[in-house]
């Protein structure tokens, strides 16, 4: 399967310390700078910095520079997540299956009511308008496209999601203690 992840001697080493790992878990809320990672695990920024490169040379981490603030984010990488979450993988396949047969489902249901409407079919002794072709298939189809957005929602990534609301709760909490 696509979500197996060969653990070389890199990756190996960079799950073998409890610090990597702290950080690995810490990057999978939201990035973060090699500040607010001292700052939460309470280590100095150089054994951050050290166990980062670790972490980015066994493609665990990846680096983004962000122009707007001149500040270096890390953040796991398709890897990382994948070994923090194995089992991620298989929930995608599983809801894009269900999506693609609801979809279809639908789509012939909906096709058997549209012949059913049909004078020829009337006469061969099919029943006139048949509503429960068009209501499997107006079900099938809604279950299609609560799949696909459950998808959407599961792809989205929490990094993208938590960012935006994240850091203002800290920025409030920071203020009122400093009161």
């Amino acid at each position: 399967m696509a979500d197996k992840i060969a653990l070389d001697k890199k990756t190996l080493g960079a799950l073998s310390s409890e610090t990597k790992v702290n950080i690995l878990k810490s990057l999978d809320i939201r990035r973060m700078t090699a500040s607010e990672l001292s700052k939460k695990l309470n280590l100095p920024k150089s054994t951050i910095h050290e166990n980062l490169k670790r972490l980015i040379d066994a493609d665990l981490v990846k680096k983004n520079d962000d122009n707007n603030t001149n500040r270096v984010y890390y953040e796991l990488t398709e890897k990382g997540i994948t070994i923090l979450h194995p089992h991620k993988m298989t929930k995608i396949i599983l809801l894009l299956s269900s999506a693609a047969l609801s979809f279809v489902g639908g789509i012939i249901e909906i096709y058997l009511f549209i012949k059913s409407t049909f004078p020829e079919e009337v006469m061969r002794g099919a029943p006139l308008y048949e509503p429960k072709y068009l209501i499997f298939g107006v079900i099938l189809l809604s279950l299609g496209i609560l799949f696909l957005y459950l998808l959407h929602r599961s792809r989205r990534g929490k990094a993208t999601g938590k960012t935006i609301t994240y850091k203002p709760l800290l920025f409030v909490r920071k203020i009122r203690t400093k009161r």
